[in-house]
């Protein structure tokens, strides 16, 4: 097995996130975590400390500190840090993302970009286009991306509430920004997650168009619900917190259908680790519930819109235009 690589990993510090890097730093991997302050940071390295004793963290865990995704002017903090420390990656894992399903009013980012798009996706297509140069161009080179089967309307997750759907980019861009027309907090974190399959397409495309061997990987951990207030769910909760503990407790204890965060950033690791995953170009994994409490990781296929290479290439095209208007000029891959 091969140690020692070098691996970025940005919403490291919780629920799958967390448990993917533990495992990663078992394998002795120099991890490279992004993290938005210090509160959460010095709350990660307290949990990490369980795990690990600190002269084993100092060797192989690099915090990458106060680096808020939302905000695009931090994103460039993190190429600035491989500069600095003449690093070039092996994988970068695009972990980072939230949801806040509930809410009847968006909330923005720095720049005045709807959350759930500007975290989800728009930081993780600024980052990789910035940040190209220094991902290795060998085999075992991958890009992951954390999606989800929410992206599908035809999902069991994706058929509940408003679908998935960006209408061929109609508007879209003021869905975004400005006049967020007809905001839907759950609308907006699937599409969000639609959004990172045909961005990881896309890259892929470029990437195949230079012989790069760099794979792009996208991923749905299934239904992960966390046993604490950290994760995934800790805004969406604040919206409706019966509802959520009603949902939580069905879904774990009496249907069987979520993962537990600890497996799903098991299966991010091996995702990382698998060298069947190397060049192998796009792919989607799903971790499909096979039975009871029981998943298995299988390769599956992505919704129609997410097919669409059109689409794709338009959403790369918009997105770059959105970074550009902000004065973030991005790369050509």
């Amino acid at each position: 097995m091969i140690k020692n690589r070098n691996i970025l990993v940005t919403g490291g510090n919780s629920g799958i996130g967390f448990f993917a890097i533990i495992n990663l730093l078992k394998k002795k991997n120099n991890l490279y975590v992004v993290i938005k302050n210090e509160l959460r940071k010095n709350q990660f390295m307290k949990t990490l400390e369980k795990y690990f004793d600190n002269n084993y963290l100092s060797k192989f865990l690099n915090i990458i500190e106060n680096c808020d995704l939302s905000d695009l002017k931090n994103i460039k903090k993190i190429k600035d840090y491989f500069i600095s420390k003449k690093i070039f990656l092996d994988v970068v894992v695009l972990n980072a993302g939230l949801q806040y399903t509930g809410s009847i009013y968006p909330k923005v980012s720095k720049q005045g970009i709807e959350l759930t798009f500007a975290v989800n996706h728009l930081a993780h297509f600024y980052l990789v286009n910035i940040l190209k140069d220094f991902v290795k161009d060998k085999e075992e080179s991958k890009i992951i991306i954390t999606s989800s089967d929410v992206h599908d309307p035809k999902s069991s997750g994706g058929n509940i509430g408003k679908k998935a759907g960006l209408n061929n980019l109609v508007d879209f861009r003021k869905k975004v920004t400005g006049q967020f027309l007809n905001f839907n907090a759950d609308e907006a974190y699937k599409n969000s997650k639609l959004c990172n399959i045909l961005f990881a397409k896309e890259l892929e495309k470029k990437l195949k168009m230079s012989s790069s061997k760099i794979s792009v990987i996208t991923w749905a951990p299934g239904l992960v619900i966390p046993n604490d207030d950290s994760g995934f769910f800790r805004y969406s909760k604040r919206f409706n917190l019966f509802g959520y503990l009603i949902f939580s407790k069905a879904a774990k204890n009496i249907l069987g259908i979520s993962e537990s965060t600890e497996n799903a950033g098991k299966i991010l690791s091996e995702i990382v680790l698998d060298a069947n995953l190397n060049n192998v170009g796009f792919i989607y994994l799903s971790n499909k519930l096979k039975a009871r409490k029981k998943h298995k990781l299988v390769e599956s296929n992505v919704s129609d819109e997410a097919n669409s290479d059109e689409l794709a290439s338009k959403l790369w095209i918009l997105s770059e235009e959105i970074c550009r208007s902000f004065g973030f000029v991005t790369l050509n891959i």
